[in-house]
């Protein structure tokens, strides 16, 4: 199959391939006359991967390292074929970093402060949402309709419950944590919002000598409320990604929120609504939860309910 989605690329045979993922989508690495590119297939609405391409574009033109999909032979940027759509990226320059340093994050910040100014002024959309989104109603596990954050606060009451032992406990979590999210919901369709990528982390990203020299991956991208994203990807950096330096995560978080800041300044009411955004996902972010229910099954749940709270009352 790679062979012959190639063939709508190229004239030149392709001199190696390797198949990095072949689960949902096919992401092959592939080299013709030199050259690296990656070949990405999935099941895609042909709308949303004609968005993808408009989106790229749109951050390319406003000069942000972000890889846009190849042309084929006779002008298009996407291939069906075998049941999937196919695009193809050429490899950037630089390097995937595995432990941060505060000047990636202050450089990711940066990007992100950059994408979101972008974002904010433009009148595309993609029609869908992300998987940072909220308030989506968990009717289905669509991306932009279930809120990952409200799942994990439900996994997370129910094991306790079923545990049985922290009642008094469980009962300020809830008050705390559902009275942070009505102050969010109340403002949430007021907040600015805009197309993103979706996934701006160091596992999509490339660099060199600190600087990002190229985005890549938009599988997951749509229309987000941009503080939720701006936040989330800080608490993702600050307390959840390998680190090499001697700074506190607090201090890793507020060198990325200044970084932000110098790109795309925040409104006053965003500003309102960060104590309690914040709260609710650093507190319950899917991989600090799966750890603590972990702990509650083996009666050593005590320590993470109060830092919970403690979390929760900020």
């Amino acid at each position: 199959m790679i062979q012959e989605v190639m063939k709508y690329y190229f004239t030149e045979p392709v001199t190696r391939h390797e198949i990095l993922r072949d689960k949902e989508r096919l992401v092959a690495e592939v080299e013709v006359d030199g050259e690296m590119y990656y070949l990405k297939g999935e099941k895609q609405p042909v709308a949303f991967i004609e968005k993808i391409i408009e989106f790229t574009i749109l951050m390319n033109d406003a000069g942000l390292p972000f890889i846009v999909p190849e042309k084929t032979i006779i002008g298009n940027r996407y291939v069906e074929h075998g049941g999937l759509l196919f695009i193809l990226e050429k490899k950037g320059f630089g390097e995937e970093i595995k432990h941060l340093r505060l000047s990636h994050s202050r450089e990711i910040g940066k990007l992100l402060g950059k994408q979101h100014a972008i974002s904010s002024t433009t009148d595309f959309r993609f029609g869908t949402g992300t998987s940072w989104g909220m308030f989506g109603g968990n009717e289905t596990d669509a991306i932009g309709d279930y809120d990952e954050n409200e799942l994990s606060y439900l996994d997370f009451i129910r094991n306790v419950k079923e545990e049985g032992t922290f009642r008094m406990e469980l009962a300020t979590v809830k008050e705390l944590y559902q009275s942070r999210r009505l102050k969010l919901k109340e403002v949430w369709s007021s907040l600015p919002s805009g197309p993103v990528q979706g996934d701006l982390c160091p596992y999509n990203l490339l660099f060199q000598q600190d600087k990002i020299t190229a985005v890549f991956d938009y599988d997951i991208a749509g229309d987000e409320v941009l503080l939720n994203e701006c936040i989330g990807v800080a608490v993702f950096l600050a307390w959840h990604h390998d680190f090499e330096g001697t700074e506190t995560p607090e201090e890793r978080y507020h060198a990325y929120i200044e970084a932000y800041e110098a790109e795309r300044p925040l409104s006053d009411g965003e500003r309102e609504m960060i104590p309690h955004l914040f709260a609710i996902i650093r507190a319950f972010r899917y991989d600090r939860i799966e750890e603590g229910i972990e702990k509650i099954k083996h009666g050593d749940g005590k320590a993470f309910l109060d830092e919970t709270i403690m979390l929760l009352q900020g």
